[in-house]
């Protein structure tokens, strides 16, 4: 199994658009409220070579230019929030304060905003909260796009790389050339294991966009 080969399985049960060559290079588009849904793999460089993140996509159109960050659940985060909120003058980058409500997410991520008061408004949904928990390892942005239209973009991330276990994911490789029985196993490991990580993932960029648009921006 690998990415492309895994997402094909997620397709052929889910429908989409795919779109995949012989490397791992397979991005998914499904229609969804009548906007484009992408989920491929996101590379980079790094000290010992490249890899992948795997990255959700959809864009949404709001009343104005509106930036929302949603780190990883971390250890650390707790800390470096209370550090941020605590010295006097130390820039903080929109963090979000330490009243701000909502512990359940904020407490162990790093969350900032350019606009306290529709963030309040976007963390106060239900939905929104449940699948952040179900996704402590994932990053999501809100950002403005080009134009005067509204045009904003809602990334979703997964923290952690996609190496050659997966992380959180199976994408197992199996050589061409082994037997059926360890295909065999290693398809079922995509569908317990693979799906419902991406179901979750899915779930989580469609909540934030939800989140963002069932209130009115405040002027």
């Amino acid at each position: 199994m690998s990415w492309n080969s895994s997402l094909y399985e997620y397709h052929k049960k889910y429908g989409g658009q795919l779109l995949a060559g012989e490397d791992d290079d397979g991005l998914l588009v499904f229609t969804w409220k009548d906007r484009p849904l992408a989920v491929d793999l996101l590379r980079a460089n790094g000290r010992y070579g490249p890899y992948c993140h795997v990255q959700a996509r959809i864009p949404v159109t709001l009343g104005k230019p509106y930036r929302l960050t949603i780190g990883p659940k971390k250890t650390l985060s707790g800390g470096v929030n209370s550090v941020l909120r605590a010295v006097p003058g130390l820039p903080n980058g929109g963090l979000l304060p330490a009243d701000f409500g909502f512990p359940e997410v904020t407490k162990k991520r790093l969350i900032r905003s350019d606009n306290y008061d529709f963030t309040k408004l976007v963390l106060g949904s239900l939905d929104f909260r449940n699948a952040l928990l179900a996704c402590p390892e994932d990053r999501v942005e809100v950002r403005p796009g080009p134009g005067e239209e509204g045009l904003h973009l809602i990334t979703v991330t997964t923290d952690a790389s996609l190496d050659s276990t997966g992380g959180s994911w199976y994408v197992g490789s199996v050589a061409d050339t082994a037997g059926q029985e360890v295909k065999d196993r290693a398809s079922q490991e995509v569908l317990d294991e693979f799906f419902p990580r991406m179901d979750r993932f899915l779930d989580l960029i469609r909540a934030a966009y939800n989140a963002v648009t069932q209130w009115r921006m405040p002027v």
